[in-house]
């Protein structure tokens, strides 16, 4: 099961970063968290083995957002994460990008506020497949078990899938997550380093599995 885990980095030196990357099966590197030009995202990514691209908006340019995930898909990125809310003429360059070079598209929706009716998440899903997604993946807030459950709920209707709640109530749907089909999970380096709520340390994640096994 530790294949299933796929460990975010972000915030921390590119020293760090090539350790983390030659010793973890799998990794995202967000990189809108670290500070890396396109020679480096090569030499990464000649040390990673499985590993999404994701670049979230804030520290840079929608130009240079492109730069650093068509940087990452040319070095051969398992997988480039696009913002499902994001513009056709930002997300189709880099779908195209992305096939030509065999790297998976995940097109993601965030909620930071509460999980969306269930309806109103399979609708997000649906129209995602629609714009060429591979993947959907789905981090909403869990507030309840009740959120918890329509949340693991969506893997009954569709397989392309990446769901599970962020917050406390959430983390139960991280560890389910590979259970009921995504294709991994995330988790953080270690607890200061978490990019997002609720989101468990590789080290945590890997004793539940075990735990599991």
């Amino acid at each position: 099961m530790k294949d299933y885990i796929c460990t975010s980095i972000g915030e921390v030196s590119y020293i760090e970063c090539l350790q983390l990357t030659a010793s973890l099966p799998m990794v995202e590197l967000r990189l809108d968290l670290l500070s890396l030009d396109p020679e480096k995202i090569e030499t990464l990514a000649l040390r990673c083995r499985r590993w999404v691209a994701t670049c979230r908006e804030g520290k840079y340019t929608e130009r240079e957002r492109t730069v650093q995930l068509s940087a990452a898909i040319r070095a051969g990125a398992t997988y480039v994460d696009i913002e499902y809310e994001a513009g056709d003429e930002y997300r189709e360059p880099l779908a195209t990008l992305a096939k030509k070079f065999g790297t998976q598209v995940i097109l993601s929706f965030h909620d930071f506020e509460k999980t969306p009716d269930t309806p109103d998440m399979l609708h997000i899903i649906e129209q995602a497949l629609k714009k060429g997604a591979d993947w959907v993946k789905l981090a909403v807030t869990a507030r309840s078990a009740a959120d918890a459950a329509r949340i693991m709920s969506l893997y009954e209707r569709h397989h392309r899938l990446i769901a599970f709640g962020m917050g406390d109530a959430g983390k139960i749907t991280r560890i389910a997550a590979p259970f009921l089909g995504a294709p991994f999970t995330f988790a953080a380096t270690d607890k200061a380093h978490a990019t997002a709520p609720g989101q468990l340390s590789t080290t945590r994640m890997n004793g539940i599995f075990d735990l599991i096994a």
